[in-house]
């Protein structure tokens, strides 16, 4: 490793760490002095710890927070700007599975066409769709819900946060963004919108590359759901819920919310609609797992991998991959390192450099 590489490494541990310690300090959450010395004793969290029942589940079966932040950006090497650029994803995506089409990047304010040559008139090609047309702008690197805008078209102008912009607008319009690109809408399942229509509801699926075989499987699968108060967005964060997903069958376990305080509150549906959550089967299921698979195989400078995407009626839209994907929204449904590949996994990528209960080390530190 060369010394401008090991300096930038070193730069970004620094900063992963201090996400770490800005997501403590930021925590809203009522915890008791000897609870968060517990949690950080164990490397977690305060949310996470609560999350996890509070040590009812051996806390060493838990991938933790330190380990999460400060190590895992690192499996993916090379790989990771092929995830966390967007541009470069929908390049590298687009020939194995369907993902929003790219139509523009806006940088610093200016709009510049993505695709086909028609692409570099933003009035015909926006304006000129028919009216109700959705578009979405979303930054060009970076996750988490942050970022995000929906524009529409109405009578002839596109439509964000209450205002329109005409054809002779637009210019305005794009000066409130320096990274961004923007796509399509895309139309969720029937499934979802029955759950909670105000928001596009997706899934985040957690695969990984086996280090033995070189095989790709899926560790853990999580659907979120918005809510009045995350909506359009789905995001936990934002009052959002979320739910765990059998891998076998495609069909969705408990829901739970944030946990601000006490032991995570599980629930059967949508707090809002009344919609069963609990026993619904997802559309598509066994193509979406072979799409995922398929992906990640195509991929082979990329070890871990967090997908975002939207199952619609006839299957699913590959959103975006995420390189270092919260692990707390797995976890709060069982720890992941009770299963042997996930273990192995971390622990030859030296994210995991502890013992685990029951586990065998069978994997050679990479």
């Amino acid at each position: 490793m060369g010394l401008l590489q090991s300096l930038r490494r070193v730069s970004l541990w620094k900063g992963y760490v201090s996400d770490l310690i800005r997501d403590e300090r930021k925590y809203p959450g009522r915890v008791r002095l000897a609870e968060r010395l517990r949690a950080w004793r164990h490397g977690l969290l305060s949310e996470s710890y609560l999350g996890y029942g509070r040590g009812e589940t051996d806390l060493r079966l838990y991938l933790n927070d330190v380990e999460r932040y400060v190590r895992t950006p690192f499996v993916n090497g090379a790989g990771v700007r092929l995830v966390n650029d967007k541009l470069l994803f929908h390049e590298v995506v687009a020939p194995h599975a369907r993902t929003p089409e790219i139509l523009g990047w806006v940088l610093h304010g200016r709009w510049h066409a993505v695709g086909s040559p028609s692409n570099a008139d933003p009035v015909r090609l926006l304006l000129g769709a028919p009216d109700g047309t959705r578009f979405v702008l979303r930054l060009r690197t970076g996750g988490g819900g942050r970022g995000i805008a929906f524009l529409q078209v109405r009578d002839g102008a596109l439509a964000l946060d209450g205002r329109a912009y005409g054809p002779g607008e637009l210019d305005a319009l794009w000066a409130g963004f320096q990274d961004h690109i923007l796509t399509r809408f895309v139309e969720q399942g029937s499934y979802a919108r029955a759950i909670f229509p105000e928001a596009t509801n997706t899934l985040r699926v957690l695969s990984m590359r086996d280090p033995n075989s070189g095989r790709v499987f899926l560790a853990a699968a999580i659907h979120r759901f918005g809510t009045s108060g995350s909506a359009p967005l789905d995001n936990v964060g934002r009052g959002g819920l979320w739910c765990d997903v059998d891998l076998a069958s495609g069909t969705l376990g408990r829901a739970v919310t944030r946990v601000l305080d006490g032991r995570p509150r599980f629930r059967t549906d949508h707090p809002e609609t009344g919609a069963a959550i609990t026993g619904a089967a997802l559309p598509c299921w066994p193509e979406t797992v072979e799409t995922l698979l398929r992906l990640h195989e195509a991929l082979p400078l990329v070890q871990q991998v967090g997908w975002d995407l939207v199952l619609a009626d006839d299957g699913p839209w590959i959103i975006e991959g995420n390189n270092y994907s919260g692990i707390d929204i797995f976890q709060v449904f069982g720890p992941l390192l009770t299963d042997p590949r996930v273990e192995c996994f971390y622990r030859f990528h030296r994210v995991l450099r502890r013992r685990v209960p029951g586990a065998v080390a069978t994997a050679r530190s990479g």
